[in-house]
């Protein structure tokens, strides 16, 4: 049981698409609020400008293309958010196919009285609390606005061309949307006159990514990196207060994983927090937009040596560890290891992260037959795993039900019998 909602992901940009002429919409079934704009876009493959518009109440699909990668739209959708794809066909029919559960979206901020959005040093406008907010406590649910195919990257070798296809999508959002996407384009000190992200850039400073499945064709990739505007407010840290995952609608859900306190800045973990400092350091320099390595506290130490180093230690071993609790036939795992485990997972505050920690405690525990604390970390890995993935996620279905019966579960003494240790009173 793995916690694999999300996996990070990147992606850069430019621009080229001009508004030609306007026309209101003169529909009366109510499917359309927004001026809908003619414009004029030019692409790689074009050799004449293309004049199209897309309807307001369907998917449509442009003649907006670069090979095999095409625009579609749809502004109705998600009560009137709209999204846009830059993806192959075959791709295109798959998230036509969940368009009745896109259109189930919330797309709120559960409680927008507890956040204000304040301008975080070296990392530009984000968000703090304006109250003491509880763990667990659901902070938003948000639809995507752009999806683009992975291979796209690669397939697409000219950046210009990219480019323009990008830009042509982002042109098609309806006003609002694009407005709350163009956010993104501003850059930590934006006002020092730097030029703004392109939607490339965008894309690799908030890397979130899925896989939409496979079709008939299962040798070619579904991924595609996913946009999330609203998201973009939390700033990074690795080690945040704030879990996330993208559930199976495409919705991307934010739950509070460590009480906050008031004042203090709501962040999620935009890369691995288990990689090494200087990775996540240097990746954070290279697509966070500041081009200086990461501030936060688990990159910096609070600028004392002695404790980087113990963090770097701490991490080290966690890795170490977790490697030996997913081999089930390691000989080196003991209680006391397990112990040292939870100890510094919670040591380096990685409270986002608890899901599968809990899990492998409470798994490993139970192989050595030490049922009190497999049903602790199992109820824990339930709660945990709630946090970062859903109440009805497989993983905490599955946590569910070995908690309630440990010693039932195939796991119970798993390690001791193969190594041929008797139950006591056997």
């Amino acid at each position: 049981m793995a916690w694999r909602h999300v996996t990070l992901a990147r992606v850069l940009l430019l621009g080229l698409a001009t508004p030609f002429a306007s026309a209101a919409d003169s529909k009366k079934d109510g499917l359309a609020s927004e001026e809908i704009q003619h414009r004029t876009v030019y692409t790689g493959n074009a050799t004449e400008p293309v004049l199209s518009s897309p309807p307001t109440d369907k998917w449509w699909k442009s003649n907006i293309c670069q090979g095999s990668y095409c625009v579609y739209t749809n502004l109705r959708i998600a009560n009137r958010r709209g999204l846009v794809l830059v993806t192959k066909p075959d791709e295109y029919n798959k998230v036509e196919r969940i368009e009745a559960y896109l259109e189930r979206a919330d797309n709120k901020w559960e409680d927008g009285s507890l956040l204000a959005e304040t301008e975080i040093l070296e990392k530009g406008l984000g968000l703090t609390a304006k109250q003491s907010i509880r763990r667990g406590k659901p902070l938003s649910s948000w639809s995507p606005v752009l999806l683009v195919h992975k291979d796209l990257f690669e397939d697409v070798v000219k950046k210009k061309e990219r480019t323009r296809l990008l830009e042509a999508a982002i042109n098609y959002l309806p006003d609002d949307t694009r407005a709350a996407f163009n956010r993104q384009r501003n850059r930590p000190g934006h006002n020092s006159g730097e030029s703004p992200r392109s939607i490339e850039e965008i894309l690799y400073a908030h890397p979130f990514e899925v896989d939409l499945g496979a079709g008939y064709r299962q040798e070619h990739s579904s991924k595609h990196y996913i946009n999330y505007p609203e998201v973009a407010l939390f700033q990074h840290d690795c080690r945040p207060n704030v879990a996330f995952y993208i559930d199976q609608h495409l919705q991307h859900r934010t739950t509070v994983a460590r009480k906050v306190a008031e004042g203090e800045e709501l962040s999620i973990s935009y890369i691995d927090p288990f990689l090494p400092r200087k990775e996540r350091s240097d990746w954070v320099k290279r697509f966070r937009g500041s081009s200086k390595p990461c501030p936060c506290a688990a990159c910096t130490g609070n600028n004392k040596p002695s404790q980087l180093k113990k963090s770097d230690k701490n991490l080290a071993e966690i890795n170490s560890i977790k490697a030996e609790l997913k081999n089930h036939d390691s000989k080196k795992v003991t209680v006391s290891l397990i112990d040292r485990y939870v100890k510094l997972m919670q040591e380096e505050k990685l409270q986002a992260k608890y899901a599968e920690a809990w899990e492998l405690a409470a798994l490993n525990y139970n192989y050595l037959g030490e049922d009190k604390k497999a049903k602790k970390y199992a109820d824990l890995a339930v709660q945990a795993g709630i946090v970062e993935g859903g109440k009805d996620s497989n993983d905490v279905v599955a946590m569910r039900v070995f908690a309630s019966d440990v010693k039932g579960h195939y796991s119970y003494r798993y390690t001791l019998k193969r190594r041929g240790i008797k139950e006591p009173g056997n």
